[in-house]
């Protein structure tokens, strides 16, 4: 017994619309990266890119003094002014850091010797309070 054929499906009777552009686009870009790889590895390619660079490079340096002049000129701040008044602050951040540690160290020794200070004439204060204490009965 043989079996029937299969009905195809109509999906399977529909090309893709878009196969054949993605043919093209394939054969395209196979085209276009061989012949783009055979040019980016030669010395002219790789000499041609380093004067490209060179010149953005000037170019991008001469407008960038070019807008440092300008900005000069109508008295406004340049980045440079700037980062130099951000390091300016950092510097001023750190020693006044530096002054408060030094200044909390002093106030602890001075506390420290007051408290010194205080427990000695509080026993000077108690020995002299004692005398004048039989002084008085002595008198009294």
């Amino acid at each position: 017994m043989s079996n029937p054929p299969e009905q195809p499906t109509r999906l399977s009777l529909a090309p893709d619309p878009f196969e054949f552009w993605r043919q093209i686009y394939e054969a395209n870009e196979r085209a276009w990266n061989a012949s783009l790889e055979r040019a980016m590895g030669t010395p002219a390619f790789a000499e041609a890119q380093g004067k490209l660079l060179e010149t953005i490079l000037s170019a991008q340096k001469t407008a960038r003094d070019s807008m440092r002049t300008y900005l000069e000129t109508i008295n406004v701040p340049t980045r440079e002014d700037i980062a130099r008044l951000g390091e300016m602050i950092a510097a001023l951040e750190e020693k006044i850091d530096q002054l408060d540690d030094r200044l909390e160290a002093r106030l602890e020794r001075f506390e420290a010797a007051l408290d010194r200070a205080v427990a000695r004439a509080g026993v000077e204060a108690r020995a002299s309070g004692d005398g004048r204490a039989r002084s008085r009965a002595k008198a009294g």
